[in-house]
């Protein structure tokens, strides 16, 4: 703050305050330049962004926004708090000082003057000031009637005409006036008069407190400096975590898109490098954990259709090499027609199996199986697949054992599609059993729930196959013949009858089968299918159809 009371001419003291003021104003014109500079370098890595489409630009304009919101908000309410600190500060203190010191003379001399006159005014005033402590904080002046200044605190008379702004204020309201603006020397100053009520005497004598503001000013200046230092540092700050986040975001996003490209392509065999333990990372293990199942979808497709070629064209090169024999024979082949008109008739029944098959899969794949429930005993239909299995088994030299229990088992089921799952899983057990082996049938009950069995000692299926035994398509032996749907379709129907459909196994020693149903409460109003009923009951169920 400058000192009212020094003696430096007024010429210099203007210089002073010229070249103070063109200071500040180089420092905040060198801290615009490098706020600017600044500011342009932390903006040059989101221009391409900005310019792009996609989150990145949705996010920056977002975040840029509502944080140069926030801190115009925050810079305006802090200059207002400043300004309000510091200015309003002085003007309370210097108003109340004014106020104190303007009653206090009038005290002083109403107690030595009955009738004050000009010089005794100017006597008074002068004792006054010479006695006045804080000289060198403010400038006091005695101001006569006349609204001429005739004492000052500073030593140097003030040109007359100086204007007074705040003694005018104060003549016009008799009381008091307060003026914040620069004077003479350009220099920023608060002053407030007080008219003094002097005895006997009634012009408009004052008391006027000047007091500089050129040190708030600075003092000021330097806090709004420094507030726009912090958020200097703030927007620095959230730039480069912005910069960071978006690297860690953005990026990884566009390259999961580029593989999923890929991926889509048909290009299965690629994959995301994994980089961090988070939402990202988590769905890069989805995309290649995908990408894998994809991969794995493709291969089993490749050999479905592999498997469904040579499975179709099997019977269907039998058949046409036994019709071309057949049509080359003469009457006297009659037994070389017999046999090839068998394995005709054989060859197209299993060639409808494996259609119906087909057929079964396509239904299951869109939804469209659908169960004809009734009650019936199940025991008898799988005596009916032991019995169809028995001829088989014995020319393949396999022992075919079912283990019948005594009193029938009513299951509320499909009668066709239990047959199916039944003759699929002895089929399986005969094919994967060795010559000599044995398959067991049988079955158990428990808490309401039927278990049919079906075990044998063929090769077995090795534990991290049997996970995955039931999925289509796929085959744990592809030596052996058969589209690789048939457990996954025999699972289905389980489900669909409330059911489980459980494999064991072990390899080398023989796998286990376990067709799990729950028990139908039979009522006096529904009977069991018997066997010796099943045949007609089935007849008529095609009838229907």
């Amino acid at each position: 703050m400058s000192d009212i009371s020094n003696n430096t001419p007024e010429t210099t003291e203007k210089q002073e305050n010229i070249s103070r003021k063109s200071s500040v104003i180089n420092k905040l014109k060198s801290f615009t330049e490098a706020f600017g500079k600044m500011t342009w370098h932390l903006f040059l890595p989101y221009k391409e962004m900005i310019r792009g489409k996609g989150i990145t630009r949705r996010w920056l304009f977002t975040t840029f926004s509502l944080l140069g919101t926030m801190l115009a908000i925050i810079f305006i309410i802090s200059v207002s708090l400043i300004n309000s600190y510091y200015y309003s500060n002085i003007q309370q203190i210097l108003d109340e000082r004014a106020s104190v010191t303007s009653d206090y003379f009038a005290q002083i001399a109403f107690n030595s003057y009955s009738a004050m006159s000009e010089n005794d005014y100017r006597l008074a005033a002068q004792s006054f000031v010479e006695g006045f402590a804080d000289k060198d904080k403010m400038e006091i002046q005695f101001i006569n009637g006349r609204g001429t200044t005739i004492v000052t605190s500073s030593g140097f008379e003030p040109p007359a005409g100086q204007p007074k702004p705040d003694y005018d204020i104060a003549c016009k309201n008799g009381d008091h006036g307060s003026w914040n603006g620069q004077n003479e020397n350009s220099e920023h100053v608060y002053a407030v008069t007080y008219i003094l009520a002097l005895p006997n005497y009634k012009g408009y004598r004052a008391v006027r407190l000047i007091v500089s503001l050129e040190p708030t000013d600075s003092a000021v200046r330097g806090n709004i400096i420094l507030i726009s230092a912090i958020m200097l540092i703030v927007l620095l700050f959230i730039s480069l975590s912005s910069s960071y986040f978006i690297r860690s975001i953005v990026n990884p996003v566009k390259k999961i898109t580029s593989i999923a490209g890929h991926i889509a392509g048909g290009d299965f065999s690629i994959r995301l490098e994994k980089q961090h333990d988070d939402e990202i990372g988590d769905l890069m293990d989805s995309i290649n954990a995908m990408a894998a199942e994809l991969a794995l979808s493709e291969n089993a497709k490749n050999d479905f259709i592999s498997s469904v070629s040579h499975e179709l064209r099997t019977p269907l090169t039998a058949i046409k090499g036994w019709s071309e024999t057949m049509l080359m024979c003469g009457p006297e082949d009659e037994a070389m027609i017999k046999r090839g008109m068998g394995i005709i008739i054989n060859e197209t029944e299993r060639l409808s199996g494996l259609v119906e098959q087909l057929l079964d899969f396509s239904r299951m794949q869109s939804g469209r199986m659908v169960m004809n429930f009734q009650m019936l005993d199940i025991i008898a239909e799988i005596d009916d697949v032991v019995f169809m299995f028995a001829e088989k088994a014995r020319k393949e030299d396999k022992r075919l054992t079912f283990y019948e229990p005594e009193q029938a088992i009513p299951v509320m089921g499909d009668r066709d599609r239990l047959k199916q799952v039944i003759i699929i899983v002895i089929d399986n057990a005969m094919k994967y059993s060795e010559s000599g082996g044995e398959i067991y049938v049988y079955t158990s009950v428990e808490n309401d729930m039927l278990t049919i069995g079906v075990r044998d000692h063929g090769c077995g299926i090795p534990a991290d196959q049997l996970p995955k035994i039931k999925q289509k398509f796929y085959k744990a032996n592809t030596t052996k013949g058969g589209f690789g749907i048939g457990l996954a379709v025999a699972d289905e129907i389980i489900r669909k009858h409330n059911g489980e459909f459980v494999i064991d196994s072990v390899e080398g020693e023989g796998t286990n089968v376990s067709i799990i149903l729950p028990i139908a409460r039979q009522n006096s109003s529904i009977g069991i299918a018997s066997a010796s009923e099943k045949n007609s009951t089935e007849s008529e169920v095609n009838n229907n159809e």
